[in-house]
């Protein structure tokens, strides 16, 4: 059974009641899900919240047009949410407006004076007060006596059929990310496997010769695209960098950003609970392709912009500086002098954004597998360095061949070449003797890419040589070949316990393939999970209980490694 509905039905009770009955049922015998007020809030609930609730989770947001419906309140709130939400909107005219006799059979006791005033505030018709949303979309008609209702519901019909599974997708997404946003954003309600990719296909879908059903809510975007940097080590394209009176362009920029599936760190969304401020900022410059600078007054002041200019620059980021406020030419600093910067300062119309948002996405586009890599070996040479040159993160394999042409490129580059720890970093790569075993293959659920991170890094500080596919897989290697190789040279096959990875199908495939080449399994518990469900070669074997109980962590910890 559908957890979605097919269409929400906002109207007004004084004009509408007896239409909307009769529109749910016709609907209904076409098979379609519908939420309608009279039938879908229980006795003794929160009405408003069931109302949100029904929004949210329908496809479509029928409104029908009357003088109540359009001056009631309660039908405003529903519209609000309904944009709110890029909802696809669809009006029903039903009643253009009500006359003297039946508004007085609403009042009998009126009189001359209060009809007068009642029109004289356009309570009587459903144009005078019409949301502008409502006024630009256009209409089905249903006005009693005057338009042929089957026809109509034909119509709509045919409407609620156009781009259905786009609009459908639309819905399931805005579920599973609310759902996200009330668990404060936690990693482990963001999407994983096949779903991720099924949402980044659908951020990506354009109407070339038509106009949209229903556009991607802000929400959808911040959802899809986290999704995507838990899944890359935390890593981003874009690092933006902003003073606090910026704020409101920095929210529309990276609006911008996270709608064409681009990647962003903020210092508003991406400070973990408990890291300190200089050090998150240090590590979203470094695990990021590029910086975009808002250069302004605030912003030239600001210790923060200055110290993150600073920083990229010492990376050998790409810095995309954005003129948002006027500024003096003798403020910009020297390094932002030289380069070519997109200017917000002469936006007019909302066309004006637009075109500087396409150099944006232009410049960003042009060289993105070269930016990729350079952050993706600079965050490696910088682990190992931090880590007293931990040869156990040195790279191998496809890594080091990968590496090694990545830099045959990078040092004839006039710009954002390589840095020396970089250089440094591949050559004691190339130096050490090839390995011909590792300690442990981690096996996982991105749901549980926290823990692994935790792992993978507690287990290279013990010096122990790992396989972790955020780190060990380069971008445009075989994926599934990569992980077989990987477990095929592990000593250990280390599988994370938790309600999504034991029903992976991709995590049993590696359980198969390990048993397979009867690899000793290694099992810890990060979520409660059903033992009926256990892979039977999981189940052979005693777990160590993490269990996400933070407290103990070193002690389970010290359990595992020994």
């Amino acid at each position: 059974m559908k957890t979605n509905f097919d269409a929400f039905i906002s109207y007004g009770r004084a004009d509408s009641l007896a239409f909307g009955r009769k529109l749910y049922d016709r609907l209904k015998e076409q098979g379609l899900n519908i939420w309608f007020d009279q039938n879908d809030i229980p006795l003794g609930v929160d009405f408003q919240n069931q109302i949100d609730d029904g929004i949210e989770k329908a496809n479509n947001f029928l409104f029908i047009i009357a003088p109540h419906s359009i001056n009631s309140p309660y039908c405003g709130k529903e519209i609000e949410l309904a944009i709110r939400r890029n909802k696809r909107i669809i009006p029903l005219l039903h009643v253009p407006e009500i006359d003297r006799e039946i508004w007085q059979q609403r009042k009998p006791q009126g009189t001359d004076e209060e009809w007068e005033a009642y029109k004289a505030k356009g309570l009587h018709s459903s144009f005078n007060n019409m949301h502008p949303a409502i006024g630009k979309i256009n209409w089905v008609y249903f006005r009693e006596g005057i338009d042929d209702f089957d026809k109509s519901l034909t119509g709509l019909l045919e409407l609620l059929n156009r781009h259905a599974e786009y609009v459908e997708k639309h819905t399931q997404l805005l579920t599973k990310a609310l759902e996200w946003e009330r668990q404060q954003k936690q990693h482990r309600w963001l999407l994983v496997g096949d779903e991720k990719k099924q949402a980044e296909s659908w951020l990506k879908i354009r109407f070339k010769d038509e106009q949209p059903p229903c556009f991607p809510a802000h929400l959808h975007c911040e959802y899809i695209t986290e999704s995507i940097k838990n899944a890359n080590n935390l890593m981003t394209q874009v690092f933006v960098s902003y003073a606090e009176p910026d704020k409101a362009k920095m929210e529309k920029i990276c609006n911008s950003l996270r709608r064409e599936s681009l990647t962003v760190w903020t210092k508003t969304t991406d400070i973990q609970t408990g890291e300190a401020f200089e050090a998150a900022i240090q590590r979203g410059i470094e695990q990021a392709d590029n910086l975009v600078y808002l250069l302004s007054p605030d912003a030239i002041d600001s210790h923060f912009a200055r110290k993150e200019l600073e920083i990229a620059l010492s990376l050998n980021k790409r810095i995309i500086p954005i003129l948002v406020r006027e500024t003096s030419a003798e403020q910009i600093p020297n390094a932002l002098r030289n380069l070519q910067y997109i200017d917000l300062t002469d936006n007019v119309q909302e066309d004006d954004y637009l075109l500087d948002e396409s150099q944006l996405l232009k410049i960003l586009h042009q060289d993105e597998a070269y930016y990729n890599e350079h952050k993706v070996l600079l965050t490696k040479a910088l682990k190992w360095e931090r880590q007293h040159k931990n040869p156990s993160i040195l790279l191998r394999g496809y890594n080091l061949r990968s590496a090694e042409a990545w830099l045959k490129v990078a040092q004839k580059r006039s710009q954002h070449p390589p840095t020396p720890l970089q250089e440094e970093f591949i050559a004691e790569s190339l130096r050490q003797p090839p390995a011909e075993s590792l300690d442990v293959f981690i096996s996982y659920s991105r749901a549980d890419s926290d823990l692994a991170r935790k792992l993978n890094e507690e287990l290279q500080l013990q010096g122990k040589t790992t396989w972790f596919d955020q780190e060990s897989i380069a971008s445009g290697a075989d994926f599934a070949q990569e992980i077989h190789q990987g477990i095929q040279v592990c000593d250990n096959f280390l599988f994370i316990l938790s309600p999504r990875s034991v029903t992976s199908p991709y995590c049993a495939a590696e359980v198969e393939y390990a048993a397979g080449l009867n690899k000793r399994f290694v099992t810890v518990l990060h979520q409660p999970i059903a033992p009926a469900e256990l892979h039977p070669e999981l189940a052979k074997v005693q777990w160590i209980d993490f269990n996400q109980n933070d407290r103990d962590f070193n002690a389970n910890f010290n359990q595992l490694a020994g």
